[in-house]
Order: C-alpha cells, then sequence, then structure tokens
C-alpha cells in the first residue's frame, strides 16, 4: 500500500477499501500492536508484551488458517500448510505475514515460535 494511502486516510481524505483496511492491520499485528475490543471502555490498542518472546506457542496443527502477507492471503487447509507456506516465502515477506487461525492473528515472530500439539505439564 503506497504512502499516499495512508496519508490520505490519517486525515480523513479518503477512506481506504476494506482490503487496504485488512492489510493495514495485518501490517501493524505483525509489528506488534495488539487490538483490544470494546470491553465498556471503548475500543484501543496497545503494543504486544515482549516478556515472552521466546516462549513456544502451542497449537492444533489441524485447525485451518490463513497466511496473508502483503495484500495477498493465502488460505490454507491446516496451520501446518500455513507455517511451511510463510517458511517458504521471502525474508523480506515474511517480515509483513501473518497467519490467522481460530480468530488469532500471529505475528512474524510468534510463527517462528509455533509449535503444534498441547503444551506439555509443568
Amino acid at each position: 500500500m503506497g504512502l499516499r494511502t495512508i496519508v490520505d486516510f490519517e486525515r480523513g481524505a479518503r477512506e481506504p477499501r476494506e482490503l487496504t483496511k485488512d492489510a493495514l492491520c495485518r501490517a501493524l499485528q505483525a509489528a506488534g500492536v495488539e487490538f483490544i475490543p470494546e470491553n465498556g471502555g471503548g475500543a484501543g490498542v496497545r503494543l504486544r508484551n515482549k516478556r515472552m518472546s521466546n516462549e513456544p506457542i502451542y497449537v492444533d496443527a489441524s485447525r485451518s488458517a490463513v497466511l496473508n502477507h502483503g495484500v495477498t492471503s493465502i488460505n490454507c487447509l491446516t496451520l501446518q500448510e500455513a507455517k511451511i507456506a510463510f517458511d517458504n516465502l521471502p525474508k523480506d515477506r515474511q517480515e509483513i505475514a501473518s497467519i490467522t487461525s481460530v480468530g488469532r492473528t500471529y505475528s512474524p515472530s510468534e510463527i517462528q515460535r509455533l509449535h503444534y500439539g498441547p503444551k506439555p505439564e509443568a
């Protein structure tokens, strides 16, 4: 998406298409921004907590997923298939990519930490 699109959107000169808004949201999420749903105090945003950035993320690899990179989305039958497709992207595309599965969007750094199966007992 072009800089002019973002500048015009920020100053209220035009409303971007839904596809453009979705791409912008994915890019912000990939950069560590979390969108907070309205919970009585209004919707908002915050930066994702970086403290546990080395912790594995345990997921059900059999769930369907969507790989988003830029304005392109790839519907995948499984989260594992989406992770393989992510791994095959050029590095510059990986930096802006995200994977969405079961209502959760994973940033590039989170995608690298995905582990398949249940979380081991402590």
